[in-house]
């Protein structure tokens, strides 16, 4: 058993500094010289202040708590710029350094109040791309899957958006701008030439052909 000399000292603050960072942040300095960074709530709820002693186990609870909290502000400044899905805020996160438990508690914890939503946020992209970037169910479902959005999530969403407004008379609609866009292509060379624009819009060869045989 150890005897109180040999019995290790608890780390204890020695220097408290304010980082007028953004986000703003405090620099704690520990009596072994180690320094870290807390977010002002953690100062706060865990009333850290000068010559204050933590046992360790407490000040590696504080740090866990803490990363979550940093976690948390970094995912609301995201937010802030805007809509976010699940995967695309974990991704931002991670690269923005903070470990892995950090970012799933942060995000639960926003999921939980309703700022993180997948649901939502699928059905708000839909709506927006359909009336701003008007496009294939192709191009669109790859939109969807690039910010990480799951299939049984989106489908139905699809479904529903490309029954209010079907394929052939959105793809009409862009080959008329396509047509005054570029009103010196007659013949073949319109014919391959809007046969690409509708590709890349996301149309399958079936609508792209109908609108050809209109329009060429």
């Amino acid at each position: 058993m150890e005897s109180m000399g040999e019995r290790r000292s608890m780390p204890r603050i020695i220097h408290i500094q304010l980082k007028k960072s953004r986000p703003e942040r405090f620099l704690l300095t520990l009596d072994d010289e180690t320094e870290v960074l807390v977010a002002p709530e953690t100062v706060i709820r865990h009333r850290l202040t000068l010559n204050l002693e933590l046992e360790e186990e407490t000040l590696l609870r504080i740090l866990r708590e803490d990363a979550v909290q940093r976690a948390k502000d970094q995912a609301l400044r995201f937010l802030e710029r805007r809509a976010h899905s699940e995967w695309e805020l974990t991704r931002k996160l991670r690269q923005k350094g903070y470990d892995e438990a950090a970012i799933q508690a942060a995000l639960t914890d926003l999921k939980n109040v309703g700022l993180v939503d997948d649901a939502d946020f699928a059905r708000r992209f839909v709506e927006n791309e359909m009336v701003l970037r008007p496009a294939g169910r192709r191009l669109l479902r790859q939109k969807l899957r690039e910010r990480g959005i799951p299939e049984e999530i989106f489908h139905p969403l699809l479904e529903a958006a490309y029954r209010r407004q079907p394929e052939p008379q959105i793809a009409r609609k862009l080959a008329e701008k396509y047509r005054k866009r570029h009103p010196g292509e007659k013949g073949r060379k319109l014919q391959i030439g809007l046969g690409r624009y509708l590709q890349a819009k996301g149309f399958d060869w079936e609508v792209i052909q109908e609108v050809l045989q209109e329009y060429c």
